[in-house]
This record gives structure tokens, C-alpha cells and sequence, in this order.
């Protein structure tokens, strides 16, 4: 009698599995080879359901060691050394040589090594997932001033010194901004699609803007107990005592066609205009505006609207037909002059007695053969050096930052005496875009901002050693958030006293930057600020009675303050 034993379909599987993996399992190291020239001509791939191996040279004659994925297979008695690719059998400690890495002390040295990283990796893995940063680290004031008073080398006292400060001070600034309202430089409610203000300057308690980029309006900038700008309907009480502290609009009487910039140079009390038109004379527009008031030689209260006469000084060339001005810079008070202006045709220096120069070789004719030296032109914005007003810095729409010394006298164009990088009484050196804003920060250092969403902090000193073969210079600090790609008309300022940047984004917002790090500074206030264009004027001002500078925004056709301080008085500082 026959009997049928009955296997189910699942056991049949397993079993082929089994057999299968047994057959296919990496255990065996050695083959056995077909010829030992195969093996000497090129490697020899074994493929077994899966796994790849490898044929290697061998300590036995004929027969070669497999190795399986990417590790090399340990074989008992033998050190495989990463380096060379090889096998080597351990050989106790008595015969190795001294510092032989198959000797048995030193493989077993190593094993314990690797034993021990990869238990510290495994826990390193383990304990990764309970480290948090603390959610207070986001915050710079307040990290900052916490770790003032917990970490053991710095002390409470540190953070009066300023030593340990850091971004503190700029951060803790930056959000405590409050929205101080505002001044409207037009009658009746703001139209939808408004132009962004040209131009402005504030001063003490007084600020002029203009809308139609000829027309100069000023206004009184007063505030009141907290700061707040002073505006009809909201502050009439104030306003009945003193009638002249009204925001009421008032127009000068200069008409300065497609006005480029407005500033103030201050020993001498004059306002200066710059226009951008093309004219067949470079035009600078000057008056003083009339006070009342003062006592013990200081100026009284300005009467805006009330200047009489003006001046416009110019310079003619006979190789020039149209000049372009777009931004006229004072002169510190230790300087005999007057302004510098920047041009397209390069820069012009006004000494006190209203006399125009160039600054450096007056624009001529193509050079002579052979001399390639170049020349600035184009020049949007310029500055003293600090604590040396005799030192120039200027940049434009090349690719440079030019340096001159305005005490040497310009070389003869017959002259070799220009040094390679620079030209007549000029030095530059190659940045890595366009400059539409530049400020001397400190005595070696100035801040560079242009297109390209490119800002950042050099060093005068190392410039030269800085530009290898000739190319850009390397900055000492990089401004990694400001984003600007193609306007040179752009508001932007530098506080130093808050070691803060101010600047214009290209989609209509405004950032600030902490002029020591470069980081971003958060402010709740700007952050709400959104314009259809990018802002075009801004600055930094102390205003009246106050003591930290504020920050002044052209929005619209409105003169936008934001200070330091509280929403309201009754709330909690």
C-alpha cells in the first residue's frame, strides 16, 4: 500500500527559500579559480541572487577572496588595511615589527577604537532627538541680555561698557520701533497708486520733501509727550497754543527740476539741491533759510517758507553738452569746503567761497595710447572719510570703489606718476557689483551697497592685498539678507551710533541689519510697511528733545516716524 504524504503550497515555499538562501549565503570566502591568469587580467564578478562580489589577491596560490557589497568579509587570522587594499595575516607581537598595523596588539587596539566610536555614535544618536535650542535663542535682545547675566566669564556690569554687546543694543532698538504716525506732504486722502517721496531731509524740527521732484515743501516735525508726530483733528489743543507748530505745508520759493537730493550742511546754514535734468550746466541749488529767535549765537526757530532769494552755482565744459547730477554730499565741519557733488561726468568739489573744482583730472578728450588709467563717472553716491575729511570715497555704476586724497594736487595728463588701479588723484579697487550707496563707518572701514542684492563692509586698509589678479576685493562681512537686484534709486542709511542699517528693498519692504554681524534685525513695526515700488528716500534723525535717532521713511506722499518707545503712555514699557 502506497502513502501519499500531503505538503502544503506554503511549506513547499519555505522550504525552496531555505535551500535557497543556504545556497546563496556569503559564507564562503575563498573560490576556488578557474586559472590564476583570469584573475591577474581584470576581476572577476560573482553573482549569487543578489550579492556582487569580488575576486582578490590571496596569500594561497589559486585561490582568490570574495569580498560582498561594499565591506570588506573578516577572515579569521588575517587584517584587511584600507589603504592598500590587501590582506595581511596577524602576526603575535613578539615578531611584527614594531609599528606594523597587523601586529595582534594593534588589532586589537583598533577593535576596542572602533567598539568604542561606534557605541559613542549609537548614543550620540540616541540623545539627538532630546537637545532643543531654546525657543529664546531666536531672540537676540533677549538672549543677549540673559546671557549677560547667567554665563560666568561676562558680568551684569559688562552690558554698561558695551564690550560683551554684540547685536544687544541694535536688536533691542530694532524691536522696540513704534510707529510715531506721520505727515502728509499732500492735501486730501492718499491716492491708491501714489509715488513714493523722491527726496527728503529732517532736521531738528523741521523736514523738507518734495513730491513733484521740483517743488520743495517743508514742514515743522513736532511731537508730542510720546513722541508722536503732531496732526490736525488728533492734536488741535496743542496746536491752538502754538499755531507755528502745526504740520501745515509750506513751499519754498526755488523751483529745482527733477530734484535728485536735499541736504544740509550746517556750519555755514545752507540747504543744498541737487538736480538730475540734463542741463548744459552742472547746477547746485543753495539758500539759507531765514530764523528767528536765537540767543548766545545759536539759530532760533526755522520760518519755513520764508527764504527770499536763492543761488545756483554751475561749471561749464566745453567737451561736456548734458550733465547729470544725482547727489550732493556736505562737508564735515573740519573741512574748508562747502559740499562734494557727484556726476555723470565724475565728481566736483564747492569750497566755502562757492569756487567749483574737479576732484582729481578734469574730464577731457580720450586718453593717449598706451594710457589705460580709468576714470570715475557715474557717480551716485560719495563720503567723507571718518575723522579725515581730506580722504573721498566715491562709487557709481562701475564696478569700484574709488578712493582719493583731495590734498594732492591732480598729475598733468602728460603725468605717469598714476599708480596701476587708479587714475590723476585717484585709487580703486574692484568690487563685485555697481555702488548706489556707500558710508565711512569708522576711520578703515566703509559699508558698500549695490546691485545684484550685494552689501558689505570693507576694510581700506587691505584692499590692495585683497584683489588677487586683479579681481573683486574680498569683504570683511557680507549682508546676506538685503535684496536689491537692479534700482540705484533706493532709500538707505547708516546709524552708527545704534550700529544699525537701514535699507529699501526692491519689493517695496524695508529691512534692518545690524551693522556688527550682518544679520537681519527683526522689527514688527517695518515689517507692516509695504509699498508698490521700492521706497526711494529714508534716513536716520535725533529729532527734537529726543535722545535716540529715529528712523524716517518717505511712504507714499507721506513723511512716516518710527521711534523707539510705547504705543501709548499707558502702556506698560
Amino acid at each position: 500500500m502506497i502513502k501519499h504524504s500531503t505538503v502544503s503550497s506554503t511549506d513547499a515555499v519555505e522550504t525552496k527559500r531555505h535551500r535557497r538562501d543556504k545556497r546563496n549565503s556569503p559564507s564562503a570566502v575563498e573560490v576556488q579559480a578557474e586559472s590564476t591568469s583570469a584573475c591577474a587580467c581584470r576581476p572577476k564578478h560573482i553573482h549569487r541572487s543578489g550579492y556582487r562580489g569580488v575576486c582578490l589577491e590571496s596569500s594561497k596560490p589559486g585561490k582568490r577572496l570574495v569580498s560582498f557589497g561594499r565591506s570588506m568579509l573578516e577572515i579569521p587570522g588575517y587584517y584587511y588595511d584600507e589603504a592598500r587594499k590587501k590582506y595581511f595575516k596577524i602576526e603575535k607581537a613578539q615578531t611584527a615589527p614594531s609599528q606594523a598595523s597587523w601586529s595582534a596588539d594593534a588589532v586589537k587596539r583598533r577593535k576596542l577604537q572602533d567598539s568604542s566610536d561606534k557605541e559613542a555614535r549609537r548614543r550620540t544618536q540616541l540623545v539627538k532627538r532630546h537637545i532643543k535650542r531654546p525657543a529664546l535663542g531666536a531672540h537676540v535682545a533677549l538672549a543677549g541680555l540673559l546671557n549677560r547675566e547667567t554665563e560666568p566669564e561676562r558680568g551684569p556690569e559688562d552690558g554698561r561698557r558695551r564690550p560683551w554687546d554684540e547685536d544687544v543694543g541694535a536688536a533691542a532698538w530694532a524691536g522696540g520701533l513704534q510707529d510715531k504716525a506721520g505727515i502728509a506732504f499732500a492735501p486730501g486722502p492718499a491716492p491708491a497708486r501714489a509715488a513714493n517721496m523722491p527726496c527728503l531731509w529732517v532736521g531738528g524740527e523741521v523736514a523738507y520733501a518734495t513730491l513733484d521732484e521740483e517743488t520743495l515743501v517743508g514742514a515743522y516735525t513736532s511731537t508730542d509727550e510720546n513722541d508722536r508726530l503732531l496732526t490736525f483733528g488728533r492734536d488741535d489743543g496743542l496746536l491752538a497754543d502754538e499755531p507755528w507748530r502745526s504740520p501745515r505745508l509750506r513751499a519754498e520759493m526755488i523751483r529745482c527740476p527733477q530734484m535728485s537730493s536735499i541736504a544740509y550742511h550746517e556750519p555755514t546754514h545752507r540747504m543744498l539741491l541737487t538736480s538730475r535734468e540734463p542741463e548744459h550746466s552742472c547746477g547746485l541749488y543753495l539758500f539759507s533759510p531765514p530764523t528767528e529767535g536765537g540767543a548766545g549765537g545759536a539759530r532760533g526757530r526755522w520760518l519755513l517758507g520764508e527764504a527770499t532769494h536763492y543761488q545756483r552755482l554751475s561749471i561749464r565744459h566745453r567737451l561736456r553738452d548734458e550733465w547729470h547730477v544725482h547727489k550732493c554730499t556736505p562737508a564735515p565741519p573740519s573741512s574748508n569746503l562747502l559740499c562734494v557733488v557727484g556726476t555723470d561726468a565724475g565728481i566736483l568739489t564747492v569750497r566755502a567761497d562757492e569756487t567749483v573744482a574737479w576732484a582729481g583730472p578734469a574730464p577731457g578728450p580720450s586718453l593717449p595710447a598706451g594710457d589705460a588709467r580709468p576714470l570715475p563717472r557715474d557717480i551716485f553716491d560719495q563720503d567723507f572719510q571718518t575723522s579725515n575729511p581730506s580722504v573721498l570715497l566715491a562709487g557709481g555704476r562701475q564696478p569700484r570703489l574709488w578712493i582719493a586724497d583731495l590734498r594732492a594736487p591732480p598729475p598733468s595728463s602728460s603725468s605717469s606718476s598714476a599708480a596701476a588701479g587708479g587714475g590723476g588723484g585717484w585709487t580703486h579697487v574692484r568690487l563685485a557689483s555697481s555702488v548706489a550707496h556707500l558710508r565711512s563707518v569708522n576711520p578703515h572701514q566703509v559699508l558698500v551697497a549695490g546691485l545684484q542684492h550685494h552689501m558689505a563692509l570693507y576694510d581700506v586698509r587691505f584692499l590692495a592685498a585683497a584683489r588677487p589678479n586683479d579681481g573683486a576685493a574680498a569683504p570683511l562681512l557680507t549682508f546676506a539678507g538685503y535684496r536689491n537686484a537692479a534700482h540705484f534709486h533706493t532709500g538707505w542709511d547708516v546709524s552708527t551710533e545704534l550700529g544699525a542699517v537701514a535699507a529699501a528693498h526692491d519689493d517695496g519692504t524695508v529691512r534692518l541689519f545690524s551693522l556688527r554681524s550682518g544679520r537681519r534685525l527683526r522689527s514688527a513695526a517695518l515689517d507692516r510697511v509695504q509699498a508698490r515700488a521700492p521706497l526711494k528716500a529714508l534716513m536716520f534723525q535725533t529729532a527734537a528733545r529726543e535722545r535716540l535717532p529715529s528712523l524716517w521713511l518717505g511712504h507714499g506722499h507721506v513723511l512716516k516716524k518710527y521711534s523707539f518707545g510705547v504705543a501709548d503712555l499707558d502702556d506698560e514699557a
